[in-house]
């Protein structure tokens, strides 16, 4: 009989009236051995009520509050400092956040696309693609891998610049240029481990945008590091899987 992977489960929550769906979205989680991590934005009103409700949907859970920093990003870069320094393990780790976009039209489809890799079924599909496959580093919905783009030798997106530059710096060299858009996905945690032992997570959230920033116009670091933190993954010789 096949051991259950211990999970970690990192969630950015930042909309005060999301966190009543949190429950039932995480509760195929329960099935498994997980630890659960949560951010809460720290000018979430209600953060009195939304920990409360946490620690009793989770027994045992982590919680901090940070700043609204790099959006999901930064939370979830603190997240992996949390993780790393609570000393637990994992196998495997799900990144999330409470996904509502008020700029995009279609943002709770999108989130409900971007939230099918914690469906019962394709939980267990997931865990099943991570044993079978050595190679496959990290999984999310299909629909949502998309492909930065590259041309003459160079990203040529309006996050072009930041991402030749961070690449550089922090060592990153990924074979594929996609990415997986919304940053919610599955993860061999050993891979994301062994890159932020060597990077600390809140030094890199440091250098993030304050507020709810956007990239229309122009690039931004945090949306540079939603798609190098697909890349940390593929830099270490895994492929992306979609769902």
């Amino acid at each position: 009989m096949e051991t259950k992977p211990k999970i970690a489960v990192l969630y950015h929550l930042f909309y005060e009236d999301t966190f009543v769906n949190v429950g039932r979205e995480l509760q195929p989680l329960l099935d498994f051995e997980t630890c659960f991590l949560f951010n809460i934005c720290e000018d979430t009103p209600g953060k009195k009520s939304i920990v409360a409700a946490l620690q009793n949907e989770f027994p045992g859970c982590y919680i901090i509050f940070t700043s609204n920093k790099g959006k999901d990003i930064g939370g979830k870069l603190a997240l992996l400092n949390l993780f790393l320094r609570s000393k637990e393990e994992a196998d495997l780790m799900v990144f999330l956040h409470d996904k509502k976009s008020l700029q995009a039209l279609k943002s709770s489809r999108w989130k409900k696309d971007l939230l099918k890799i914690i469906t019962p079924e394709n939980c267990k599909k997931i865990i099943r693609m991570f044993r079978e496959n050595k190679d496959t580093g990290l999984i999310a919905t299909k629909e949502y891998i998309i492909e930065e783009p590259f041309t003459e030798g160079k990203f040529s997106g309006k996050n072009g610049i930041m991402l030749e530059r961070l690449l550089q710096q922090y060592e990153v060299s990924s074979p594929v240029n996609s990415f997986v858009a919304g940053t919610m996905f599955w993860v061999r945690a050993k891979a994301m481990i062994d890159f932020f032992l060597q990077h600390d997570p809140l030094e890199v959230r440091m250098d993030l945008e304050d507020g709810n920033i956007l990239d229309n116009f122009s690039g931004t670091i945090t949306h540079s590091w939603e798609r190098i933190l697909s890349w940390v993954i593929t830099s270490q010789g895994y492929s992306i899987k979609g769902i």
